[in-house]
């Protein structure tokens, strides 16, 4: 089944340094529900994204990779695929964003063309943009805190115009600077600083380091039925009533012949 959906969610920080964090793809994964980055291999990332239907768990095993990130415009565009690790269901997925400045904040307005099959392919279309919507929700909350838990915006701001060469003296080394590029520049700077000159070594992107404590959730795995479960009541009820009134009918029916 193919489908296109939109949401929208808002990042606490100004668009630059949005840029820098949603372009960290082990700090994102972190925060989405579900999810867990194995490894990566050059411009690839592989991972698992687990899914529950009721009492039922689902988990696919893909790989993800940026296929264009255009930071002058603020758009960014991914391609993920992934296919059920027991079972023969896949999904793929052309994600792009686009960051807006909003006061202060970024609004992050994001399109995916998703082409799913097996059993979540079962809840149709508005089904399924509504459980995204609720998981862009917990997404955005949970990237909310991660950011305020390593200190906000100002722990995330750039330090591009920051030489790469050691400062010359003592003092200005003490004070850390943290890059917005990833999560895991931030502790760096800290342990540098109780050594007066020690030189600190920058990169745009880091190594990715996989082992990330997952911040999104307690339970890791998105329950479909729990999520979306008014919707599949409202729809579920026009059904159930048109059955009673069916059986309701036959058993009219079969009574008018016993009397006859």
């Amino acid at each position: 089944m193919i489908m296109e959906l939109d949401h929208d969610f808002t990042v606490p920080v100004p668009v630059d340094q949005a840029w820098a964090v949603l372009l960290d793809v082990e700090r994102v994964a972190s925060c989405m529900p579900g999810a867990t980055l194995d490894g990566v291999e050059g411009e690839e990332y592989s991972g698992r994204m687990k899914v529950k239907v009721g009492a039922m768990t689902i988990t696919y095993r893909g790989t993800a990779r940026i296929v264009s990130a255009d930071e002058s415009a603020r758009v960014v565009t991914m391609d993920a695929s992934g296919k059920e690790a027991r079972g023969s269901g896949t999904a793929a997925a052309t994600v792009q964003a686009k960051l807006h400045e909003d006061g202060g904040t970024t609004r992050v307005t994001v399109h995916t063309k998703l082409n799913v099959t097996g059993r979540p392919a079962q809840f149709g279309r508005n089904i399924l943009s509504e459980v995204g919507s609720k998981v862009i929700d917990r997404f955005a909350k949970a990237l909310a805190a991660e950011l305020e838990s390593s200190g906000g915006p100002d722990a995330a701001a750039p330090a591009a115009d920051a030489p790469a060469a050691a400062p010359e003296s003592p003092a200005e080394s003490a004070e850390p600077e943290v890059k917005a590029e990833t999560g895991v520049a931030s502790a760096k700077p800290e342990e540098a600083a109780d050594e007066p000159g020690a030189v600190k070594a920058e990169t745009s992107r880091p190594p990715l380091r996989v082992a990330k404590e997952p911040v999104a959730r307690e339970d890791d795995a998105i329950d479909l039925l729990e999520v979306a479960g008014p919707s599949v009541a409202k729809r579920a009820v026009p059904a159930l009533g048109g059955l009673v009134a069916m059986v309701l009918a036959i058993r009219f029916l079969v009574r008018r012949r016993k009397k006859r």
